[in-house]
């Protein structure tokens, strides 16, 4: 009995001991402070990502534009016909077409597929505009074309992609009449 009156009197003798261990339902700033912090680095980690989505896609499209290039520069040179880009600026696509208005349609769009069909550009990522020097000059809305020609040529043309941040610039090297890629938002002059 004596272990058991101990065992009491140090129970009575320290109410808060136990009353401390069973009810500690509250947070200390220690462990408030390691939730922020873990918190913290996550959001670091993962938003980056989300900001740079609409990069990537800016980068995507201006690929597939220079893919869409190299394709029909060499349709039009192995065809012996030339083609049209067509960019609707209003809608935000474009797409090819032979520039023959005498040409059978049906059989051209079974022939290219997606690319007579169009491709929509999807937001963020839009047309700035679209520089044509010789033809037309700067064309910010409505539609315009660019010709890809039998002998290998292309019209000079110049085409602002944006995502509301970032700008990309492609332009046709007069050299090489490649489409290239430079970034910003640049300029082109074919007069010099």
């Amino acid at each position: 009995m004596a272990t058991s009156t101990t065992t009491d009197s140090r129970a009575t003798s320290c109410p808060h001991r136990a009353s401390r261990g069973s009810s500690n339902a509250g947070f200390t700033l220690l462990e408030i402070t390691l939730v922020i912090l873990i918190i913290s680095v996550m959001l670091g980690l993962i938003l980056p990502r989300f900001r740079n989505q609409s990069r990537t896609e800016l980068d995507a499209q201006a690929h597939h534009l220079i893919l869409t290039f190299r394709f029909l520069r060499s349709e039009a040179a192995l065809s012996g016909y030339p083609y049209r880009l067509i960019y609707d600026l209003n809608q935000q696509r474009y797409w090819a077409m032979p520039d023959d208005p005498s040409a059978d349609l049906a059989e051209f769009a079974e022939d290219m597929g997606s690319l007579a069909r169009g491709t929509q550009l999807h937001e963020p990522v839009g047309f700035a505009d679209v520089v044509l020097p010789t033809l037309a000059g700067k064309v910010a809305q409505g539609q315009i074309y660019t010709v890809f020609y039998p002998d290998g040529t292309i019209d000079p043309t110049v085409i602002h992609l944006t995502n509301g941040q970032d700008a990309l610039t492609l332009y046709v090297n007069p050299m090489s009449n490649r489409l290239q890629l430079a970034e910003g938002y640049q300029e082109i002059n074919y007069a010099g």
